[in-house]
């Protein structure tokens, strides 16, 4: 195994927009160590590696704190290739020049900062408890001691104009980040929205808020390598491309997905076998959500299975094509990606 997902589902307070499994932190966060340990061998992993990449996502993991990932980091839980990525993901209000420069002394190469938006009153509606200054200041200290730094946003939060929005985007690109991931606000059921009954964003307000984001990230050198990742040359996530090109990804953690052969197993913990072209067609066409495109070929000598399906896919290419939905090399164009999931669902008919 190459790629590993660990979650740290704690949270001491709850985003209005989240619909993740996550709940407060224990009295010691670091005894979540532990319990990744005993999952990890009753799922027949007492050693995870080496790893090409390892992510830490949340909830927040930063409520490990700088004993909990040293406890991790000496576990045996895993063990790292040569240049191998380690990302964690950080709240901005946890941020701590203490915690990024242990974070880095123990090998962490990467990390992605919840920052979502740059307007107080916009971050109080969507209960982030950081401030915009907080988020600026976090960007700086967390890049002192890990260059490779990264933000998220989100388009379409209630409240924000077309004007806000653009000003959120000279901020992100006055930055000079070398990562940065906008994602479409979706109201989730088991959100505090959803449970309000709030109406979702406008889809064309939203597109339109999602190319605005595409041509301010190009014009400042980072490149859209997948529907929601923009980034400069050679600072692209590998664990997440790796998911992408459909390969293999344990996870560990509740609320952690894995992708094991033909095992597919949710965030809740609920198993599911593919069938072998179930599993082939899903791999297959997440290749559709990157930049570098879906290579008929290559996919055919990849999964020999879907040979069938040569002759429709490539019909169905050259008119999503025609159309300008795809470039030549059959990536999304700005348009495309706007209906992804529709090409997505013609390919799997």
């Amino acid at each position: 195994m190459r790629h590993l997902y660990l979650h740290v589902p704690f949270c001491t307070g709850r985003c209005a927009y989240c619909a993740f499994l996550s709940g407060p932190p224990p009295a010691d966060p670091a005894t979540h160590v532990d319990a990744l340990l005993r999952e990890a061998a009753a799922r027949g992993f007492p050693t995870v590696g080496p790893l090409d990449s390892l992510y830490c996502g949340g909830g927040t993991p930063a409520l490990l704190g700088e004993r909990g990932f040293a406890r991790l980091r000496a576990s045996g839980l895993f063990t790292l290739a040569d240049g191998a990525e380690w990302t964690v993901e950080l709240h901005p209000a946890a941020v701590t020049a203490p915690l990024v420069r242990t974070l880095a002394a123990l090998g962490v190469t990467r990390l992605s900062l919840g920052v979502q938006a740059f307007d107080d009153a916009t971050l109080a509606r969507c209960n982030r408890r950081h401030t915009a200054r907080q988020a600026l200041e976090a960007i700086e200290t967390a890049r002192a001691a890990v260059p490779d730094t990264g933000i998220d946003l989100i388009a379409g939060l209630p409240g924000v104009s077309p004007a806000e929005w653009t000003r959120t985007l000279r901020r992100t690109v006055s930055l000079g980040l070398p990562h940065v991931s906008v994602y479409a606000l979706s109201v989730e059921p088991g959100s505090a929205w959803g449970r309000a009954g709030m109406a979702p964003p406008d889809p064309d307000l939203l597109c339109d808020a999602v190319a605005e984001a595409a041509d301010a990230l190009a014009a400042a050198g980072l490149r859209r390598y997948e529907t929601s990742n923009y980034a400069r040359p050679g600072w692209e996530c590998r664990h997440n491309l790796n998911t992408w090109h459909g390969g293999d990804y344990l996870g560990l953690g509740r609320g952690a997905a894995s992708r094991l052969g033909l095992l597919r197993r949710s965030g809740d913990g609920d198993e599911e076998t593919l069938t072998p072209e179930e599993d082939a067609l899903e791999r297959a066409l997440t290749e559709l959500r990157l930049a570098e495109g879906l290579d008929l070929e290559a996919t055919f000598a990849r999964f020999p299975l879907l040979a069938p399906r040569r002759d429709r896919w490539t019909r169905l290419l050259a008119d999503f094509r025609a159309h300008g939905l795809l470039d030549g090399a059959n990536a999304p164009t700005r348009r495309g990606y706007e209906v992804l999931d529709a090409m997505e669902r013609e390919l799997l008919g």
